[in-house]
């Protein structure tokens, strides 16, 4: 890479190791607990507690060995889908190299701990945010432009939730399996690795959805933006991809940012601002 950064070197770098470091940080209370990736910033454990049963579930999958590069395990997109800039698909965030800045507990018990991606350039920065509690994970991921550049990507939560043996009977979008709500051969498509976005999280929706899992719990997963102001509304509109890998127990629920027409672009951040996508994934 002709003339690269320090910054763009280490991160092709990363993507081509075959083994990782596992450096991780761990959050852990009574009824619950979050195991994250410094390499990445991927989630390699979420263990909530659900009000309603008292039964402490795995909500989130990882594969088991933490120390692949490219993890199957919930991450950071931006952009959003393919990419011909650093880092390729889903952008450099799985990529970069984490610093965890712990941060006092909150009113309520809550664990809180930040991540930021070490830069040596000036390009956009990550800064994620985590709240964990007994029943509830909250998220916000922070994308900052320091440069003076304006950028226009995308931003997401590339999300694995846990699928036991890759059951999708009984999956439910509230009260609607994925046939009634998206159509006919939906579910199939899904299972062999096609990816569905649903638009559902949009101005007029109420940018959450429960989700009911075939193993009995039920999550509420909920989105929100803080973003300068946008020259196309319509393009930096929340959305949701959703994916499954085959082979793995999980299925994945992507809230996004600026992501439409397959593209990752319709997010516009100017120097010196930065956008915020907040995710919440709450055990019910």
């Amino acid at each position: 890479m002709l003339f690269a950064s320090s910054f763009e070197t280490e991160i092709e770098k990363n993507r081509h190791e075959l083994e990782v470091p596992r450096d991780e940080v761990v959050l852990s209370g009574l009824h619950s607990s979050l195991d994250l990736r410094l390499r990445g910033g991927f989630i390699t454990g979420c263990e909530l507690t659900s009000p309603s049963t008292s039964d402490r579930i795995q909500v989130l999958y990882s594969e088991q060995d933490t120390s692949i590069a490219k993890l199957p395990a919930s991450h950071i997109m931006s952009p959003v889908g393919p990419s011909e800039g650093l880092g390729g698909q889903h952008g450099f965030p799985r990529w970069a190299d984490y610093k965890e800045f712990p941060l006092d507990g909150g009113p309520e018990g809550q664990k809180r701990v930040s991540l930021q991606a070490k830069r040596s350039d000036d390009g956009p920065a990550i800064n994620k945010l985590f709240e964990l509690s007994d029943s509830k994970l909250a998220m916000a991921t922070v994308l900052g432009v320091p440069g003076a550049e304006v950028q226009q990507t995308s931003l997401g939560e590339h999300l694995y939730f846990t699928l036991d043996d890759e059951n999708m009977d009984g999956l439910r979008l509230g009260n609607w399996s994925f046939d009634d709500r998206f159509g006919a051969g939906t579910e199939a498509s899904i299972m062999v690795g096609e990816p569905l976005y649903w638009d559902y999280f949009d101005a007029h929706a109420t940018n959450d959805i429960i989700i009911r899992f075939p193993a009995g719990h039920s999550i509420r997963l909920s989105a929100e933006v803080n973003i300068p102001t946008q020259p196309n509304k319509n393009e930096a509109r929340i959305g949701m991809l959703i994916w499954h890998k085959p082979g793995s127990d999980s299925i994945c629920f992507e809230p996004t940012l600026g992501f439409h027409d397959g593209k990752g672009d319709g997010l516009v951040i100017p120097p010196e601002h930065e956008a915020t996508l907040q995710t919440t994934i709450e055990l019910l």
